[in-house]
């Protein structure tokens, strides 16, 4: 699980070196942009399903509301803090925004996407604001906010209605695109969007419309504790994703943003979170994976910045396509560097000093099918 964490992360990087860095003079290049946004959307829905999962895993009777908010306080702000100030002070010195058709920040957007609240407004200038990335992390903080109100509805459900619930919500992922196309207008004509700025709000950005991966993450965790998750192989959602990217030319916009990827991946998680239950060994735990999956939130923090003043620092300029590849693959590494020395310089001390009471219960284990017993891991694998 852990190691899936980095291959997401990587996903969401390699997407936002393509379509942000346009490193390529070759414009034919970015054809292949529509693809990668559908991946990069598919990489944050995993993210807001395994918030859920491993968060209601690891969930503990014991554990109070304030001690869940002060370590998802500590797991999640002091990287945001440090690289927001990032982005301000690049911000200053080049006083041009190099990468979105948005303008620089005022003091207001600036200040809200500081507390993490710059999601809730249907503005570009907010919800793109600073450090753009922050978007989903202003999602976590709601989730956050009602993890304590939502554990114990979905511990007391009967084993009998997790599917009838699982099947509930996953339908509402799926039709809010519809009412998106419902209450909102659709793009200008000539927008560079093919979305209007309030319908893609409020399909991608709006918190309470993600909350429904989160909540799905939830339920599905509890369905495997409780062992009601089919022996599926992990083929199967993975060919169910290949076919929904096959099908990228014939889907609605409004369904490429998430709504679309969220079902296979929704199908694959618990699958490999049984095999890691069941200590089945794969490629993902392998120690390098693992520990890039450990510093995966650092990763997906940290990028833009750099990202953004390598874009700067190149004024802009295009290359060849042999060039263009080798500079994304150096920026991409540049990008996992720093993300190490984030997440081992402030994510990793923090943490050790404010996030681990000494009071604090472990993990419970939960029986898992095959009747082994086995904690998932402890941190939850925020965006």
């Amino acid at each position: 699980m852990t190691g899936l964490r980095f291959l997401l992360a990587g996903v969401v990087l390699a997407g936002h070196v393509l379509t942000l860095g346009r490193f390529f003079e070759d414009q034919g290049v970015y054809e292949a942009a529509d693809a990668s946004s559908m991946a990069s959307a598919a990489a944050v829905s995993s993210f807001f399903l395994l918030s859920g999962f491993v968060l209601a895993w690891n969930a503990s009777p014991a554990d109070t509301a304030l001690r869940f908010w002060r370590r998802r306080l500590v797991k999640i702000f002091p990287n945001h803090v440090v690289t927001w100030a990032l982005m301000v002070g690049l911000l200053m010195v080049t006083g041009t925004a190099a990468l979105l058709p948005v303008p620089d920040p005022g003091l207001g957007q600036a200040v809200r996407n500081l507390l993490l609240v710059h999601a809730w407004v249907p503005d570009m200038a907010d919800f793109s604001s600073v450090n753009p990335v922050t978007w989903s992390i202003s999602c976590e903080a709601f989730f956050y906010l009602l993890f304590p109100l939502l554990i114990r509805p979905v511990h007391a459900l009967p084993a009998r209605l997790l599917w009838p619930v699982i099947a509930l919500v996953a339908g509402l992922v799926v039709t809010m695109p519809l009412v998106a196309m419902a209450v909102t207008d659709e793009a200008a004509p000539g927008s560079w969007s093919p979305l209007s700025t309030e319908r893609w709000w409020l399909i991608y950005f709006f918190p309470p419309v993600r909350l429904l991966e989160f909540i799905l993450g939830v339920v599905l965790a509890r369905a495997v504790q409780l062992d009601r998750w089919p022996p599926l192989r992990p083929h199967w959602p993975l060919l169910a994703l290949a076919g929904v990217f096959a099908a990228r030319p014939q889907l609605p916009e409004e369904y490429v943003w998430g709504a679309a990827t969220c079902l296979p991946m929704a199908a694959l998680i618990p699958v490999i979170a049984t095999r890691d239950v069941q200590g089945r060994g794969s490629r993902l735990g392998r120690r390098g994976l693992v520990v890039l999956g450990e510093a995966s939130f650092a990763l997906y923090m940290v990028h833009f910045p750099v990202l953004y003043a390598i874009r700067v620092q190149l004024d802009q300029r295009t290359f060849d396509t042999v060039t263009a590849t080798a500079l994304s693959l150096v920026v991409s590494g540049l990008c996992v560097a720093v993300s190490l020395l984030l997440w081992r310089g402030v994510e990793m001390p923090m943490m050790r000093r404010f996030a681990r009471p000494r009071a604090r219960s472990a993990p419970t284990a939960h029986p898992a099918p095959g009747g082994r017993s086995t904690p998932m891991p402890q941190e939850d694998p925020a965006p």
